[in-house]
């Protein structure tokens, strides 16, 4: 396999990658560069719904969902640094599944659950009533793995304050919904964004300003638009490693868009190479 260059956008040699390619075949080729560089990843996997959300299809896994993310995971953690931290974002469906996969690779005492509620509802009266009539859930959960967690420190959040359990303020659903339309002008490009608030905090509690970023389910791009935002708001030159299939041309139509527009219309300076992996 091979990755042949498609184009270059925003400040040259910025070395943030994208790469359009099936994750795991990717993530094999990249670890002998990467093996043990890595000081976050973030992931936002397909949840196993039996729900077709704009964007991809979050279904259909040849030889079941909890196999299909074990083969990912595992190698995953190979790239982790000794203080290296994994967010993997998770609903209920599969909350049990995916937390004994973690509890087997990384050891009970390396993994803790954090709380993401993905409505606000004080303000989303529609939703209130659904959920008290339906039951329906107004929060996901992110499984926090660490390499090493007696080797490593949380700093501060921006507001000066430990990381807890359950994240507050950080943005929602729909919110996140109003970013992509700001870049991309149609807020139905992609069903279940994450707001770039929640996981531009989560890079700055768990990373050095020179960290490498990776995350192998990029979808929507929220994750190099998180690290470009935090570099430009302290300076630092975190670096991205960004790699989704182009699945209903998601790769093409919203995440490359997404990152180009918003160093466009933010004037970040800096920029991306997009790949495309040929087999």
């Amino acid at each position: 396999m091979n990755f042949s260059h498609i184009s270059d956008y925003g400040k040259p040699n910025a070395n943030n990658i994208l790469i359009e390619g099936e994750n795991l075949i990717v993530l094999n080729q990249l670890l002998e560069e990467y093996e043990k560089n890595i000081d976050v990843i973030i992931i936002d996997p397909p949840y196993n719904t039996d729900i077709h959300y704009i964007g991809y299809k979050d279904t259909a896994f040849i030889g079941g969902w909890g196999k299909f993310m074990k083969n990912r995971l595992s190698i995953a953690k190979e790239f982790l640094s000794e203080t290296g931290v994994m967010f993997i974002n998770i609903d209920e469906n599969e909350l049990v599944t995916l937390l004994n996969i973690c509890y087997g690779l990384f050891g009970l005492n390396n993994v803790n659950l954090l709380v993401w509620p993905k409505v606000d509802v004080r303000f989303d009266k529609n939703r209130i009533e659904k959920s008290i009539k339906n039951i329906r859930s107004a929060h996901e959960y992110i499984i926090l793995c660490y390499n090493n967690k007696e080797k490593t420190h949380f700093k501060n959040t921006s507001e000066d304050k430990p990381l807890e359990s359950v994240i507050f303020g950080l943005g929602t659903t729909s919110s996140a919904k109003d970013e992509i339309a700001e870049l991309l002008g149609d807020r139905t490009k992609f069903s279940t964004p994450k707001p770039v608030a929640l996981i531009k905090e989560l890079i700055h509690v768990s990373s050095n300003k020179s960290s490498i970023i990776l995350d192998f389910f990029a979808g929507s791009g929220t994750t190099g638009h998180a690290v470009m935002d935090l570099n430009n708001e302290d300076g630092g030159f975190r670096k991205f490693i960004l790699i989704t299939n182009n699945e209903s041309n998601i790769c093409k139509s919203v995440t490359c868009p997404r990152l180009k527009n918003c160093i466009k219309i933010n004037k970040y300076s800096d920029g991306f190479s997009f790949f495309k992996a040929e087999y």
